[in-house]
C-alpha cells in the first residue's frame, strides 16, 4: 500500500509533499520573497523584500552621477580611483592578470569614439 494524497484539515496534498527537505522548502520560500521584491520594483511599492535592491539600485545612481560630474563622496572614491588608475589595482588579482595579458597582448585594441559609446541609456531612468 503506498501513500498517494494525504488529508489534513480539509485540504488533500500531493504525497511528495512529505518528502521535502528543509532546503527545498527554503529555496521555495526565497524563490517567493524574490518575486515579491521583483512585482514590488516593477509597481514602484516599496516593500521590505525590495529594500535591498531599491539601496543597490539607489547606490548605483549615485556613484554614476558622482563619475559623471565633480560631486563626490567617501564611498565613490574607491570608484573614481580604480577608473583614474586602473593599473594600481591589478596587484589584487594577480592571477587574472597573469592569464589576460597573453590574450591583451595578441588582440589589437580598438580607440572607440564618444559616440560609439553611447548605449542609450539616460542617467535618470
Amino acid at each position: 500500500m503506498t501513500v498517494t494524497d494525504v488529508y489534513d484539515n480539509g485540504t488533500v496534498y500531493s504525497a511528495a509533499i512529505l518528502d521535502m527537505s528543509q532546503d527545498d522548502l527554503l529555496s521555495k520560500f526565497m524563490n517567493g520573497v524574490r518575486k515579491v521584491a521583483a512585482v514590488s520594483m516593477a509597481i514602484s511599492y516599496p516593500t521590505e523584500a525590495a529594500l535591498p535592491y531599491l539601496f543597490s539600485n539607489a547606490f548605483s545612481k549615485l556613484v554614476a552621477l558622482s563619475l559623471a560630474t565633480d560631486y563626490s563622496f567617501e564611498a565613490a572614491e574607491k570608484f573614481k580611483n580604480f577608473l583614474s588608475n586602473p593599473g594600481a589595482f591589478a596587484a589584487a588579482a594577480p592571477a587574472a592578470a597573469s592569464s589576460a595579458a597573453p590574450a591583451a597582448a595578441a588582440a589589437p585594441v580598438k580607440e572607440e569614439s564618444e559616440e560609439e559609446e553611447d548605449m542609450g541609456f539616460d542617467l535618470f531612468d
